[in-house]
């Protein structure tokens, strides 16, 4: 199963969750409907899917579950001492949480290992990125674009940065990645199973303070 091999991927203290879409739609909590309330009936299901997820992980990660809201940027808000991460592909919802003490940006992305045609590799990759996956090129090309989006999701509360895939040159090994955002490097772990790409990246205090977060308890996306 999906939280089974993301668990094997995470240190200890990271909750994890994952639930399928089609088990139906959870209730919202308060202040979370707002985000969808112009969303077709399936955006609605998915969303409350990845809200349900990300609470059984908080819970998973020993701290009370909250309601999340969604922010401008359309990304969660995260409770106060908490960083997370949703991620919906192929019918899963799925979701990490930890005390933002001792992970300050936490990103995660599922994506289904089906290799991009030429044209959409072409927008993913950056002209540094460095490809030593042993995957052919265009499967690799989808890892690239799940392991960013880890990435991007990670340090954008602690930076603050949109960076677009080919502002960022990523390098993939058989079970890493490594993108340097801001001359600091963010080394964050894939794997496919099931037919999936998981991909992870969880970011301390110490590459927060790097990254130019005065607050490692902001949320995270």
């Amino acid at each position: 199963m999906i939280t089974a091999a993301l668990r094997s991927m995470l240190p200890l203290g990271v909750g994890v969750a994952a639930r399928s879409i089609a088990d139906g739609q959870p209730p919202l909590w308060p202040g979370e409907q707002v985000a969808v309330r112009r969303a077709v009936p399936a955006r609605r299901q998915e969303f409350a899917a990845g809200r349900a997820a990300a609470r059984a992980a908080m819970q998973d990660a020993g701290v009370d579950p909250a309601a999340l809201p969604a922010g401008t940027d359309r990304a969660p808000r995260w409770p106060a001492g908490v960083a997370g991460s949703i991620s919906h592909a192929a019918g899963l919802a799925a979701a990490l949480a930890a005390r933002s003490a001792v992970w300050a940006g936490i990103g995660l992305d599922i994506e289904k290992a089906a290799p991009f045609n030429a044209d959409l590799a072409a927008i993913i990759r950056a002209p540094g990125d460095r490809d030593d996956s042993g995957l052919g090129a265009d499967l690799s090309a989808t890892l690239a674009f799940s392991a960013k989006e880890a990435a991007f999701k990670a340090q954008f509360p602690l930076t603050g940065l949109w960076l677009d895939h080919r502002d960022v040159d990523i390098t993939l090994t058989p079970t890493s990645f490594t993108v340097v955002v801001r001359d600091v490097p963010l080394v964050g772990r894939w794997m496919r199973t099931d037919g999936m790409f998981l991909s992870i990246l969880l970011a301390g205090p110490e590459q927060a303070g790097q990254l130019g977060s005065l607050d490692v308890d902001v949320v995270a996306r």
